[in-house]
């Protein structure tokens, strides 16, 4: 199936402060978006008002065709991954992945799942003795485990050396090839492909 997200002269609100304005752009399947600025211009709050997680805005967000303001239950499609990990320190790395596999009611093999991020070796430890590059490779498990359509990535790459960069695209390269939409954010050279780029400085009220 071919999805596609158009966003109509979005405006975001932090409390009464308007973050963003009048921002418009459309993506689809196959594709990824790439979303760069300074801090402050509304990078985070522009991919967490498209997951649902910030209510208060203008304009539109219509994903194949259905508003989400009017359509709530298709924002299961979206999965945002943001720059803390969520994950509970006191638990080993599988024990964090089955929450989340239960979570997400998946199916998914999890033998698979650590394949691909390179974490086989990680299953046993708790997560507090992971360095910050392991820990964001085990929270980026939760886009496998999910059966989500549109990945939304706050700055996938902080902790990432180039090998497991790599291992991200390549990632990300099958999830848009299989229908999928990727939205991400970052500020450093990318190794990561995008058809499309947004310049949130364009469109931020600072």
């Amino acid at each position: 199936m071919s999805n596609k997200l158009i966003i109509n002269d979005l405006e975001c609100f932090r409390g009464e402060k308007l973050i963003f304005k009048r921002l418009s752009c459309n993506i689809e399947s196959n594709q990824s978006m790439l979303i760069r600025g300074t801090n402050g211009s509304g990078k985070t709050s522009f991919l967490r008002t498209i997951a649902g997680y910030i209510n208060k805005y203008n304009g539109s967000i219509l994903f194949n065709d259905n508003d989400l303001q009017q359509e709530k239950s298709l924002l299961s499609n979206f999965q945002f991954i943001g720059q803390k990990n969520s994950l509970k320190e006191n638990l080993t790395v599988l024990q964090n992945i089955e929450i989340w596999k239960l979570i997400y009611s998946s199916k998914k093999n999890i033998n698979e799942i650590l394949e691909h991020l390179d974490i086989g070796s990680l299953l046993n430890k708790d997560i507090n003795s992971l360095s910050d590059g392991q820990k964001k490779r085990v929270s980026l498990s939760r886009l496998l485990l999910s059966n989500s359509m549109v990945w939304l990535l706050d700055e996938p790459l902080v902790f990432l050396d180039e090998d497991k960069s790599n291992l991200l695209a390549n990632i990300i390269s099958n999830h848009n090839n299989g229908g999928g939409i990727t939205i991400y954010s970052s500020n450093t050279d990318t190794n990561l492909q995008y058809d499309n780029i947004i310049k949130m400085d364009d469109y931020a009220v600072l």
